[in-house]
């Protein structure tokens, strides 16, 4: 399982599977937790850039 915390609100997400969309065309990127949108980020090529982008904007911890 999955704890997201967003780092500006204190909202906290959980679930078991990350999903990265990446719109290549519009450079654009969107996060999806469990099927459910919780990011989406502007300026974005490549997933990694997006998981960067969601990195600093949410704490992730793997949860047992």
């Amino acid at each position: 399982m999955l704890s997201l915390e967003n780092i500006s609100t204190g909202e906290l997400c959980l679930g078991s599977e990350l999903e990265y969309f990446i719109d290549e065309e519009n450079m654009t990127g969107d996060v999806y937790l469990d099927g459910d949108l919780i990011y989406q980020a502007m300026d974005v090529v490549t997933e990694e850039a997006l998981q960067l982008q969601l990195q600093k904007e949410f704490v992730i911890n793997i949860i047992d």
